[in-house]
Order: C-alpha cells, then structure tokens, then sequence
C-alpha cells in the first residue's frame, strides 16, 4: 500500500523548535490480521483490519524530532461487502488505509496493485 503521511516535525531554531507539518511517504506491506486459511495466489488473504508495517520507517530530517513518534503501521478500513473472509470483507486495490500522521491516524493511503488475475466485488 502507498499514500502519504503527514508528520509533525520540531525543526530547531533560535527561538526554540518550530512544528513544521511534514509530508512522507507511506510503503506498507501487509503483515498482520491475515487469513491463515485463505490463499489468493498462495499468499495469506488480507481482509479489513490487517495491518501493515512501513518500509523504510518515517525518519525525522537530521537535526530535527518528531512531536510524536510515529507508529509505522497502517490499518486496511474497508473492503468487500459481498466477498467475505473469515467474516471480514476482502481488502482489494484501492480500499482505504488509515496510516500514521498528526495530530491522528488518518485515511491517507490505499491498498495498490494485487493479484492480475483474482478479482473481487
């Protein structure tokens, strides 16, 4: 999954750290809350709430911190309401993801490309 963060970083200054909203990149894989019994394309089924870790980690601009560390993860929202999973609607491209930004965990990523050849309402 991609999309992007928004993160507040404390840039150093004279008069103290100045919050300055940052835009980043969020590249998640999905790792966890994934089916165990249900294989699309011999990979485990993600359905809503599986989660993601981002790779490389959101890292604050040399000299800077962030006001709050950001988490990394990201929570798939939604999915199909016709195609079920262990009773969980199945994660498809494009489904909203809620990742790690400021002031609060928001919709800024979706879930890309999947398999070519499985298709799900």
């Amino acid at each position: 999954m991609t999309g992007m963060d928004t993160h507040v970083v404390l840039v150093p200054s004279p008069g103290g750290p100045v919050p300055t909203p940052t835009p980043m990149p969020f590249s998640g894989k999905l790792v966890t809350g994934l089916s165990t019994d249900v294989l699309v394309n011999g990979l485990p089924a993600a359905t809503v709430n599986s989660g993601a870790q981002n790779l490389p980690p959101h890292l604050p601009p040399p000299g800077a911190s962030f006001s709050r560390p950001p988490a990394n993860t990201g929570t798939v929202l939604s999915g199909s309401v016709t195609v079920l999973c262990n009773g969980k609607g199945m994660a498809r491209t494009g489904d909203p993801v809620r990742t790690c930004n400021d002031p609060v965990d928001a919709p800024t990523s979706a879930i890309g490309p999947g398999s070519a050849n499985v298709l799900v309402g």
